[in-house]
């Protein structure tokens, strides 16, 4: 029994410098594979950009080319970067609600999703409204005020801010996966008038 038990010890022993040695030789053979598989796809890559760029073309406006054709190619630059708002000119509410027709839109012409904040013009730090992004071509008709406002005129801005719709990794806003800001913020000032709620009076 002592006997089996050291020929089993040596037989394994045997096997157990061989399974050492061989594991560095399989590790690099896939590491090489690995790289030789990357660079091929590398090179289909580069193969294919090469054949799809030519390399005649040149940035810039051909010979000949009049000035209007050029404004036209900058005023289509413009319009693709611009962006419209929609927004109710002016609004009303009774006294002790918070709930207003805004008419809220994010045009079908935008190339970029809104977001929309509201705030009284002479307080900007109090937000009445901050929604999440719409896409182009979608509306909010209603929307919930923070809080009610007393009765009478209230100025308030409505800032629309766009934002591209493809994200990046991070935002500019320093979010990750979120969305970048598309150019500057454009703002359209409403007034919201509050009227009193009816009273019912009683004659003594």
């Amino acid at each position: 029994m002592a006997a089996h038990s050291r020929k089993t010890y040596a037989k394994h022993a045997t096997k157990r410098p061989n399974a050492i040695a061989s594991g560095p030789r399989d590790h690099r053979k896939k590491v090489l594979v690995t790289m030789l598989a990357l660079m091929l796809v590398m090179a289909v890559v580069a193969i294919a950009l090469g054949a799809w760029k030519d390399p005649r073309a040149r940035k810039g406006y051909y010979e000949g080319k009049s000035q209007e054709e050029i404004q036209r190619d900058l005023d289509a630059q413009v319009d693709w970067y611009a962006m419209e708002i929609s927004v109710a000119g002016a609004m009303q509410m009774e006294e002790g609600q918070t709930q207003v027709e805004a008419r809220l839109e994010n045009v079908a012409n935008n190339h970029c999703d809104q977001r929309v904040r509201m705030f009284l013009t002479d307080d900007p730090s109090d937000v009445l409204f901050q929604s999440g992004a719409m896409s182009p071509g979608e509306y909010m008709q209603y929307v919930d005020l923070a809080h009610a406002l007393p009765v009478g005129r209230h100025d308030v801005t409505v800032e629309f801010q766009g934002y591209e719709q493809q994200p990046s990794l991070i935002s500019d806003e320093g979010h990750l996966l979120g969305h970048d800001r598309f150019g500057a913020s454009a703002a359209a000032e409403v007034t919201i008038d509050v009227l009193p709620s009816n009273v019912t009076y009683t004659q003594s």
